[in-house]
């Protein structure tokens, strides 16, 4: 099922985990926040072979359709019963580099797309790489992460896996040069498959 995964996991992850109408639909975002792993399940209640379109239902009943792109070649082997998971790793910083100048933000993005092997129930993985020119705004060496105003005026805060990343060469209020790597993945399951 080959959908862009990040918009998919935004919608599964809306219309599993909340109510059509509640309450966090009306609150505006944070400002700040730490994309941490999370993983979605919901149960196939319906299949449309012909519009490539499939009903979840989630853990607290609610129902979303999910419409695979035309790529989608296994959609036909996607039944009633099914588990489809979506799950989505936390943003890690590949890379960090500090800057000299003032630059200007900017942000590029790079995707690679895995896809199921065709025969058997459809999946993706999606790894998205992004590589940001960003003003520092916060360090935490303990926690090792540093948050980042971007090109389109948003804080974010990423972790710092690797230990090779020194934090003592980055200054708050510097500019920076930041590789972000995030990984969205959908499976569809038989449920006998555990």
């Amino acid at each position: 099922m080959t959908l862009r995964a990040t918009q998919t996991f935004a919608a599964l992850a809306a219309g599993l985990l909340f109510a059509a109408g509640a309450a966090h639909a009306q609150k505006p975002p944070a400002p700040v926040g730490m994309a941490e792993e999370a993983v979605i399940s919901g149960k196939v209640i319906d299949v449309d072979a012909n519009s490539k379109a499939v009903l979840v239902q989630g853990p607290r009943g609610n129902v979303v359709e999910l419409v695979a792109g035309d790529e989608a070649k296994n959609i036909g082997n996607v039944r009633k019963g099914d588990i489809v998971t979506v799950t989505r790793a936390a943003a890690v910083v590949a890379a960090l580099e500090p800057l000299d100048s003032k630059d200007t933000a900017l942000m590029e993005q790079v995707e690679r797309t895995a896809h199921a092997p065709e025969g058997g129930k459809p999946g993706v993985m999606r790894e998205i790489t992004t590589t940001i020119t960003a003003q520092i705004t916060k360090i935490d060496a303990a926690k090792r992460t540093v948050t980042f105003r971007g090109p389109r005026e948003t804080l974010r805060t990423v972790k710092v896996q690797d230990p090779n990343i020194d934090l003592g060469k980055i200054k708050q209020g510097q500019m920076a040069k930041i590789v972000v790597r995030e990984i969205v993945a959908i499976t569809v399951k038989s449920p006998s498959a555990g």
